[in-house]
This record gives structure tokens, sequence and C-alpha cells, in this order.
């Protein structure tokens, strides 16, 4: 947290900007102006509860975005090296830590962009964008209402 507040006192922005760390669920009518979530979302127990509150944390209007690992679309019993790299850590760290907690969904690394588009429409999301933001690991959605 220090350090985003640092970044943006040392851009000029920190009249403008507010950093929160927060549980998502604690969120709701935040009116956001952006609301975010960087590579976890396949973590998450409960994926669906989480995207939620981050679109009732958001502002009318207000883009979330979730950023993840950058998976081919569908399986194909081929993956390519980050393919490969993201299995040995779902097994190794992803999916043991989301299903440590009860009724996980237990996503895990390999979170394929259909599943997030599951995921977000339960949460009352119309669909999902994939943004055009080059990235050899991850993968860059914009959630729509």
């Amino acid at each position: 947290m220090q350090a985003a507040r640092d970044h943006a006192r040392e851009q000029g922005i920190e009249d403008r900007v507010t950093f929160r760390h927060a549980d998502a669920a604690d969120l709701s009518g935040e009116g956001a102006d952006v609301v975010l979530a960087f590579e976890c979302v396949h973590d998450m127990p409960d994926p669906v509860a989480v995207l939620a509150a981050m679109r009732a944390a958001a502002a009318p209007g207000a883009p979330v975005v979730v950023m993840d690992e950058r998976v081919g679309e569908a399986f194909t019993g081929e993956p390519d090296e980050v393919e490969q790299l993201m299995y040995g850590m779902s097994l190794m760290i992803c999916l043991p830590d989301g299903m440590s907690h009860d009724d996980s969904v237990a996503t895990g690394t390999v979170m394929r962009p259909g599943t997030l588009l599951g995921y977000a429409r339960a949460a009352g999301f119309a669909g999902l964008e994939v943004l055009d933001i080059d990235n050899d690991l991850f993968r860059f959605y914009l959630l729509r209402d």
C-alpha cells in the first residue's frame, strides 16, 4: 500500500487518487472510479461473490477489470510453455489454496476466458471484453454491465 502511495506522490497525483486495501465484500456501494482484480480471481473459493461485490463497488459506468493468467482459450492437450508453467503453479499453489476453503469452486491457475465469463454473468455482468494489452503472462478483461 505504501509503495502505491509513494508512486502516486512521485507522479504528482497523490491528491487525485485513493488506495484502499479491504475485503471485497466490504466495498459495496463505494462508488469507485475503477475496480481492479489482479491475478487473484482464480484463487478465490467464491469468485462470483467477489465479482458481484466489485460490480456493486463500482460507480455507474466505471470500469471493472480483471487481470489473470494468459492461458489458452480452450483446452487442447498441447499446452505451450506458459500454460505448462501455469498448470504447475496451479497444482502446487493456487488450487490447494482455493480448495482449503469450504464450498470452493476450485478454479485453479488455468482459468480460461469462458470460465471467467460464466463467473461474471453469474455476478450480474452482461459479458466481458478481452482488452488489447500485449503481455506474455497475463490477459486483461473488462467486465461489462
